[in-house]
């Protein structure tokens, strides 16, 4: 069997990491062909700026951007479905509007686009699910999800960037309840936060069909990267925080400047993980997908290529320690 290629690239330069990062896993020219339509996905679950390391990086899209327009495809699109905020503000604040506007791309709502309701033949928690249209009639989707890893054996990387590209927009409460299970710091939600905006309140929980997935999620999320398959995924590990988490008003963060991509978003999963020492097989929805075989989670059958896992990951360490 042949084994799931990563590449692992340090560069500050984010244009040169990114172009280095893909073509080290085969190039733009193995995903993307002349006349093919493009969508890339990436992480703007908040209206935060990129330097929060909350949310992907607009320089690695339009690097991905850029390579694609090489190979001639009919359409590019950015395409995100943002769960804590308007999607257009998302595109706003975290600077793709603007790279939109330069580069004369489209930016799609995946929250409003039309949807199809698609069967998850081997679904566990979801045997149905609706996925925009954009994304199902797309012949090359790219994941472009952040970096982004807890102390508390917990990750959003490949896998769980998907989320975001089915519809449901978050609801906001006063109060707590089950039905908002994430309590957000004071930065967002009070007039004089540094991320304040008027819909924030104290309590955020997801809705629609990321609600569906939430329900379940270890089974939920694996049951949606069984029907949504990117192409290629490419991760920003450009400027990164430890425990990034909206429960943190003053996130500390970490010009890691570091690109990940590949083919197989578990093997990706698996190794971003080691950056921060953490087990995949401990967080639950890694271990799931692993379990249900869809990647692939046996290191010995990974392939790294590129800058040295471990001087990453000993960037991380140093940089992001506990003064």
């Amino acid at each position: 069997m042949m084994r799931s290629v990563v590449s692992i690239v340090q560069n500050v330069d984010v244009e040169l990491a990114v172009k280095e990062a893909i073509n080290l896993v085969g190039g733009i020219e193995s995903f993307v062909h002349p006349h093919d339509k493009v969508v890339i996905k990436p992480n703007l679950v908040f209206a935060l700026p990129s330097d929060t390391g909350l949310t992907t990086d607009p320089r690695v899209v339009q690097a991905i951007v850029e390579l694609c327009r090489r190979v001639n495809p009919s359409d590019v699109i950015i395409a995100e479905g943002s769960g804590g905020t308007d999607t257009k503000m998302a595109f706003e604040r975290c600077g793709y509007s603007e790279l939109a506007r330069r580069y004369d791309v489209k930016l799609v709502d995946l929250n409003k686009s039309q949807t199809t309701m698609v069967d998850v033949p081997d679904g566990k928690a979801l045997k149905v699910l609706r996925v925009p249209n954009v994304i199902l009639e797309s012949d090359v989707l790219i994941n472009v999800p952040k970096l982004k890893l807890y102390e508390r054996n917990w990750a959003s990387l490949s896998i769980k960037n998907l989320l975001g590209a089915v519809p449901g927009k978050g609801e906001y409460s006063q109060i707590p309840s089950s039905e908002f299970p994430l309590k957000l710091s004071r930065e967002f939600w009070t007039p004089e936060g540094k991320f304040f905006l008027p819909h924030h309140k104290q309590w955020w929980g997801p809705r629609g069909e990321k609600k569906r997935v939430h329900t379940d999620f270890a089974e939920g999320i694996v049951d949606l990267n069984t029907v949504i398959k990117p192409s290629l995924t490419v991760i920003d590990g450009i400027i990164v925080c430890k425990n990034s988490d909206m429960r943190n008003p003053n996130p500390k963060t970490l010009e890691l400047n570091t690109i990940l991509a590949g083919r197989d978003p578990l093997a990706l999963d698996c190794i971003a993980t080691k950056i921060g020492g953490l087990n995949p097989l401990d967080i639950p929805y890694l271990k799931r997908a692993a379990e249900r075989g869809i990647g692939e989670s046996d290191y010995s059958r990974i392939q790294v290529v590129g800058t040295p896992l471990y001087k990453i990951a000993r960037a991380w360490e140093i940089g992001l320690a506990n003064p």
